[in-house]
């Protein structure tokens, strides 16, 4: 059976300095910082899904488009995210979503 799936695209909205803070923010020293980041992450699947709920999207993906480097802080502020319901996970963190509650995250 073909499918149907379509995976959307759009460009982020935040601008150059947004994305700069994110890179800054991801060494994820503190707790304060984790949930910057966390929230950084979520605004990038937001954008990247177009706001369209259940769309998955590889994490991958998400760390090439924020320019993250650090692996253990993106896994702190992606897990973060999960405990507070702002992301579900799939496959180890390999893929995410965001929650309705991750949709009004800003």
């Amino acid at each position: 059976m073909p499918s149907y799936a379509v995976d959307v695209h759009t460009e982020l909205d935040a601008d150059v300095e947004d994305l700069a803070r994110c890179e800054d923010l991801a060494r994820c020293e503190d707790l304060a910082r984790c949930e910057d980041l966390a929230r950084c992450i979520v605004r990038a699947v937001r954008d990247y899904t177009g706001g369209l709920p259940g769309r998955w999207v590889p994490l991958m993906t998400i760390v090439e488009r924020l320019a993250l480097q650090d692996e253990g802080a993106t896994t702190a502020a992606v897990e973060l995210a999960v405990d507070q319901r702002w992301l579900d996970e799939f496959g180890g963190h390999s893929s995410i979503r965001l929650t309705r509650i991750g949709h009004s995250i800003r």
